[in-house]
């Protein structure tokens, strides 16, 4: 289920622009994602405005935790709109708060903080959203993330726009063309394409088909993916692959809407829905001319951005429980906190390759022991970890670019010293107008 929901009858276009508006207000939520088998848990999300109480007994109108682990008044959770930052502070409990796996009396808070009580795990997120439309439901199934990511696919699906996807490998492009294709109500199919694995020599006519004995191999006609995709849509996944001498009969295929065939002198009109997909920075390409700027714009009529699992961790148990069969009441806390705090650098396609795995662990609880090894190793590395970390709050340009320097522009290093997210690492360095790349030595020739 989306958390978010919109006016059926409203302009779709006008509703994408509020959505791309400068300065959109900023939810923030702490979702409940996991909790003691003995729970009988009914609220799942709460919004953060002002100041929210957890505990077994908080009072009236904050977040009631059935956790028996818990203390009456176990954390509080303030917004600070000044600074706009959301800050935890543990209320003297007797098992203590942790914060990304490291017991904290007080932290600051960014997206994709993992909180932990007693046996009872949340996920913090905030995201900019249009006035009007946030919806919150009764369950974590979808992050915020996703759901406004969901939100612009299916506001878009019914406009003629084209629509780029970006997101790292793995985190679910696919998916979402076939949301947009299915919510666009076109008689065609979805036909798709990886631009990465197309013959080189045969792209045109993969792409455009061929006539008869247009070369060698040819022996009969051959329609194309524009052809096969008419009425329908046509999914252009990995387009940064797409050879650059190969760009220009795309573009003029999109421009006019007719292929000619390999070898034919006569051209087909189509009608095709393009998504396109990467997970490579597009705009970057288009800077180093590596990507036909003419083709970037046409085919950005709407940008989605899907970010990956690190940014929703929401959706991971329900994920994970879904591919591996093993009931959310039994994941260990400890099992349930370390899948939520795992960066999933493969995204999905990771979650589904360990819930294979899991699969076959048989009946029981699932303990931490019983994940692959890096999993109870990462916790322990975080429980040891010095709780001042948890604090850091913000970065000066200084401070970025001599640590830019030291790790060569890697970034994941860099989130790993200050034990941050890679996320507010680069969230840190778009507001500096950094460039990691630019710190990083070229490889050898």
């Amino acid at each position: 289920m989306s958390r978010l929901r919109y006016d059926e009858t409203e302009d779709h276009v006008d509703l994408l622009e509020r959505l791309d508006r400068i300065d959109p207000p900023r939810a923030r939520v702490l979702t409940l994602v996991h909790y003691g088998a003995d729970a009988d848990q009914e609220t799942f999300a709460w919004d953060l405005d002002d100041t929210i109480v957890i505990g077994r007994d908080p009072g009236a109108g904050q977040a009631e935790l059935l956790d028996p682990g818990a203390s009456r008044r176990h954390a509080e959770l303030t917004y600070d709109p000044k600074e706009d930052v959301v800050r935890l502070k543990d209320l003297g409990s007797r098992n203590g708060t942790f914060v990304d796996g490291t017991r904290t009396p007080e932290a600051e808070l960014e997206h994709g903080s993992v909180i932990r009580i007693a046996d009872s795990i949340f996920v913090f997120s905030q995201v900019d959203i249009p006035d009007g439309v946030l919806c919150p439901d009764p369950g974590p199934e979808v992050s915020l993330v996703r759901a406004v990511a969901e939100l612009r696919a299916d506001l878009a699906a019914k406009t003629p726009l084209s629509i780029l996807i970006l997101g790292p490998t793995g985190a679910g492009k696919e998916v979402m063309a076939q949301r947009i294709h299915d919510a666009s109500g076109r008689s065609g199919r979805l036909v798709a394409v990886n631009c990465g694995s197309l013959n080189r020599e045969l792209i045109a006519s993969e792409l455009f088909g061929h006539a008869a004995g247009a070369f060698s191999g040819a022996h009969q006609e051959r329609p194309g993916l524009f052809v096969a995709a008419n009425k329908g849509t046509l999914f252009l996944d990995e387009i940064a692959d797409l050879p650059l001498d190969q760009q220009p009969a795309l573009l003029r295929t999109l421009q006019e809407k007719r292929v000619r065939p390999v070898g034919a002198d006569r051209e087909v009109p189509v009608d095709v829905r393009i998504v396109a997909a990467t997970h490579k920075p597009l705009t970057e390409l288009v800077q180093t001319e590596h990507f036909r700027r003419d083709l970037y714009g046409r085919l950005s009529g709407l940008v989605i951005t899907l970010p990956g699992l690190a940014e929703r961790r929401e959706e991971i148990l329900p994920f994970f429980t879904d591919l591996s069969g093993i009931a959310p009441d039994m994941i260990s806390p400890d099992a349930a906190e370390a899948l939520v705090l795992h960066e999933w650098p493969e995204n999905v396609r990771e979650v589904q390759h360990l819930g294979a795995q899991m699969k076959m662990y048989g009946k029981g609880t699932l303990e931490l022991s019983a994940l692959p090894a890096m999993f109870a190793t990462r916790m322990t590395a975080l429980r040891k970890r010095p709780t001042e970390a948890t604090t850091v709050k913000n970065l000066d340009r200084d401070a970025l670019v001599t640590l830019l320097e030291k790790h060569q522009g890697n970034v994941a290093t860099i989130a790993k010293a200050l034990n941050k997210h890679r996320a507010q690492v680069y969230r840190w360095l778009r507001k500096e107008d950094l460039n990691p790349d630019d710190y990083r030595e070229d490889e050898p020739k």
